[in-house]
């Protein structure tokens, strides 16, 4: 498997969120996903995508327009298992799981830090993850 290096770009002013990866050997683009937003056809009409690693890390000058973060690289249901730090009924988590598209599983990763803030305030108990997953809770806006 080809290892990746994974960036996630938040526009400050429309909240739009990207994720572009590139391949760790070249630099070069591998995959880019609009996780929210719609502003990517400006990017492609202004030949401003950021094909390579090293113009992504450019961006990093317009700090008053983007925000640039490095996220990781395991979207597995373990890592995201052991995140949720919920261990009941893990088959069948595991299977609504592998149900999921690459663009569902990162915002599931981008949304447990707020579903547990959420959870905090409101003294409310933890769904299990099964449930979590199938009832799409991580489109919620906590």
């Amino acid at each position: 498997m080809e290892e990746l290096i994974t960036y996630k770009v938040t526009f400050k002013e429309t909240a739009d969120e990207w994720l572009f990866q590139y391949r760790k050997d070249d630099g070069v683009v591998y995959s880019f996903f609009n996780l929210k937003g719609k502003r990517v056809l400006k990017l492609l009409e202004n030949v401003q995508f950021p094909g390579t690693k090293n113009e992504m890390e450019n961006w990093t000058k317009y700090k008053h327009l983007v925000t640039i973060e490095m996220v990781l690289n395991d979207y597995s249901f373990e890592a995201f298992w052991i995140k949720y730090n919920l261990k009941i009924k893990k088959e069948k988590a595991e299977t609504a799981w592998k149900k999921l598209d690459f663009v569902d599983t990162i915002k599931c990763f981008n949304q447990l830090p707020k579903y547990h803030e959420y959870l905090a305030k409101t003294t409310q108990a933890k769904a299990h993850l099964v449930t979590w997953l199938n009832q799409k809770r991580y489109n919620d806006e906590y």
